[in-house]
């Protein structure tokens, strides 16, 4: 007599489709994973002071340096600058740069920055001040093209302009 539970033989399971599936499948995952190159700006926030000088010295005027603001709102860029100059001429460096239809004119902008830092080769400062709701991409933008000017685009030859980008809010 055979018992209640019958011994089944064990079942070959064919496992060759399954491994074909995995094999393309890997590669396709591949290939249309994103990868994301994880880069750094160079960039300074102001420190605050309680207005004295630490060294005592008055340090040595340069009238070869500049500090220029950029300020960025909702109708284009504003320029000014700081510095030991007169303030006739600091007036001079300062000004608008409109949005050219609805958009920001960065080329304008490196060109302006280009003319300013040629009359003052020693200056590397910017500090970047943008409205409350500038996009950070419009503030990066802004950064490169006050930081670097391309002069040859097949070469990759790029000027250095304003290397010291400080971001920071309007008070």
């Amino acid at each position: 007599m055979k018992s209640k539970r019958e011994e089944t033989p064990p079942v070959a399971l064919n496992m060759v489709p399954i491994m074909n599936l995995f094999l393309a499948m890997i590669p396709f995952l591949l290939m249309c994973a994103a990868f994301f190159q994880v880069s750094v700006i160079n960039a300074s926030v102001p420190a605050l002071s309680d207005g004295t000088d630490a060294a005592g010295d008055e340090p040595k005027k340069e009238l070869k340096k500049v500090t220029v603001n950029l300020q960025i709102g909702q109708d284009g860029f504003s320029l000014s600058a700081m510095g030991d100059q007169s303030p006739e001429e600091l007036q001079k460096i300062g000004g608008k740069i409109p949005k050219k239809a609805k958009e920001y004119d960065f080329e304008k902008l490196a060109e302006r920055m280009k003319a300013i830092h040629d009359k003052y080769n020693k200056s590397d400062t910017v500090i970047i001040l943008p409205a409350k709701d500038i996009l950070y991409d419009t503030i990066v933008k802004a950064m490169d093209a006050s930081r670097e000017r391309i002069t040859d685009k097949r070469l990759d030859i790029r000027e250095h302009l304003f290397t010291n980008a400080v971001v920071s809010s309007i008070l």
